[in-house]
């Protein structure tokens, strides 16, 4: 039976070396790990608002499971985090009270974009391995796996990413298999008690790091009857589909819906392949997106994804801007220079792109491009300061169409914007 490399010291450059797509690791309370029980807990309340939100809201979404002994309840508001609870402890107290013995988990995918201080943590833990491997061609899962279920209720399995765990509360179990224990043509199995003596196992407790690459078969096992917490991070090294990258190209704007929704969805099949040949209006389609495809438009568009993905660290979509709120010439501002704004040329304008947004800019490069590099400096400036070398000629609308102009009130704007970014900070705050 394999076993598990044991280590006590994390670096990157022999993670890399020794253990990236290769094999297993665990680290044990090495203290490598970018999250906090309290961002955590800020990140799961805000996914259940948007759980419990009405399916037509623009705010509602899908990243929230919650299951009782292997079974999903038909509401799921009395069972998720609310503010009351204040934190992970009093929220397991409140449960144990209405479940008693029965066992449970809450699950909540896409973790990262729901909570600002848990994606910045994540996003410069993880910088130092993208400097050694380079970015992923799509981004990273974050999940949080919560609560003292016997085994997490998929089952079995394997996933396209290879995964990170971070134990921050109580005691967890995984186990792995190198290759499929069964024959069946299934590709999960919840069963898998016939397959035990095959597989080998991993326990980990708070602080610790446990690694395994995405060759791996692998469940989670509570090893007690108490609660457990940990977030795995999966970074896609397998199955990258065509269809990701057509369905970031035809995505609209933001502002006009949801992130990533596609322009034509159910074109491609569940493999990402097109058939051989194009029904007639699916050519005529495709021959006007070529030819749109050639616009200034579309080339900026290309420019402003390819930004944002190098600007969100490989962990998209990031949390959602903040409220806009204006700013007066004596606020102080500054930026980040770890994570500074990008700026390339798009067309006749400026792309700009910090904390995987992005915002178009006209005009002259020069003083854009100083006015960007002095908030990338991380240096405390006046808003009054930088917004000098711009003309005062013209007001921006309230709801204004990008590019922002290169004037004092299309700056400050873009200001305001890159503020709800959190891109940039208000020194004292």
């Amino acid at each position: 039976m394999a076993r598990i490399d044991l280590q006590r010291r994390f670096d990157w450059d022999t993670f890399v070396t020794r253990y990236w797509n290769r094999r297993p690791v665990l680290y044990q309370a090495t203290g490598a790990n970018p999250f906090t029980e309290a961002d955590v807990f800020d990140a799961a309340l805000r996914a259940s608002r948007g759980a419990m939100a009405p399916p037509t809201a623009l705010e509602a979404r899908t990243d929230v499971q919650f299951t009782i002994d292997q079974g999903q309840p038909v509401t799921l508001a009395p069972w998720l985090p609310r503010d009351t609870d204040g934190a992970l402890d009093d929220y397991d107290a409140r449960l144990a009270g209405t479940l008693g013995s029965r066992r449970y988990a809450l699950i909540i995918s896409l973790l990262h974009s729901h909570g600002f201080g848990l994606w910045s943590a994540e996003r410069a833990f993880f910088s130092q391995l993208w400097r050694r491997v380079g970015l992923p061609l799509s981004g990273g899962i974050t999940t949080l796996f919560h609560g003292n279920y016997e085994h997490s209720p998929v089952g079995v399995h394997l996933d396209r990413f290879t995964t990170f765990l971070f134990a921050l509360r109580g005691r967890k179990r995984m186990r792995f298999w190198a290759k499929r224990p069964w024959s069946m043509p299934v590709t999960t199995l919840a069963d898998y008690a016939p397959y035990l003596e095959t597989s080998f196992t991993a326990e980990v407790g708070p602080g610790d790091l446990l690694y395994w690459p995405a060759s791996y078969y692998h469940v989670g096992e509570s090893a007690s009857r108490d609660v457990a917490t940990s977030v795995n991070v999966g970074i896609p090294v397998t199955g990258h589909q065509a269809r990701y990258d057509v369905e970031d190209l035809l995505s609209v704007s933001p502002d006009d819906a949801p992130r990533g929704r596609a322009l034509v969805p159910g074109v491609l099949d569940g493999d990402g392949v097109l058939p051989r040949e194009l029904p007639a209006a699916l050519q005529q389609a495709a021959d006007t997106l070529r030819e749109n495809s050639r616009d200034s438009r579309t080339q900026a568009h290309l420019r402003a994804l390819w930004l944002n993905r190098r600007s969100a660290g490989g962990f998209e979509p990031p949390p959602p801007p903040a409220r806009r709120r204006p700013l007066q010439d004596t606020a102080i501002l500054h930026g980040n220079k770890h994570f500074p704004i990008l700026v390339e040329k798009t067309g006749t304008g400026w792309c700009c792109s910090a904390n995987g947004n992005a915002l178009h800019v006209s005009g002259l490069r020069q003083p854009v491009n100083k006015l960007i590099a002095t908030l990338n400096t991380a240096r405390a400036v006046a808003v009054g300061e930088l917004l000098r070398p711009f003309p005062s000629r013209g007001a921006v609308p309230p709801r204004v169409v990008e590019p922002l102009p290169a004037t004092r009130a299309g700056m400050r704007r873009m200001l305001e914007i890159l503020l709800t970014f959190r891109a940039i900070h208000l020194t004292g705050r």
